[in-house]
Parts: C-alpha cells; structure tokens; sequence
C-alpha cells in the first residue's frame, strides 16, 4: 500500500511539473510576436489601440504605426 502511495505522489510531482513547464513555454511564445522572417510576417503594435497586425497592413505615422482599420488620428 506505500508503495501505490509512493507511485501515484511521484506521478502527480511529476504531471505538475510538466504542466509549469509547459505553462511556462508558452508564457514565453506569447510574449514575442513569431515570425518566418519575412517582413511582411513581422507583427508591429497600434499605438493608438494596441492592437498588433502584421506590418505590411499597419499604416505608418510619426511615433510607430496604426492598424489602419478603425484607428485614425485624432
């Protein structure tokens, strides 16, 4: 019977383990847009929505780029 305890409190350790990791990983993926390298792949950040669209849609003004669709200069 200890030895089942023993198994299924290593199991758990290990599948929580995993999952922060993992949690982790993707904390990371998120915090930079990905790229294939081109440049219209490149993700750029609407300075007046904060919205992020690829940059060969974003419409480029004095302090960084607006995403063009509903964000206009006041």
């Amino acid at each position: 019977m200890a030895k089942l305890l023993l198994l299924v409190a290593i199991v758990i350790v290990v599948a929580l383990l995993a999952r922060h990791l993992f949690a982790k990983k993707q904390a990371q993926g998120q915090a930079a847009p990905r790229s294939d390298g081109t440049e219209e792949a490149k993700l750029v950040r609407c300075v007046e929505c904060g919205a992020f669209v690829p940059k060969a849609e974003a419409v480029a003004v004095g302090n960084g780029f607006r995403c063009g669709a509903g964000c206009k200069p006041h």
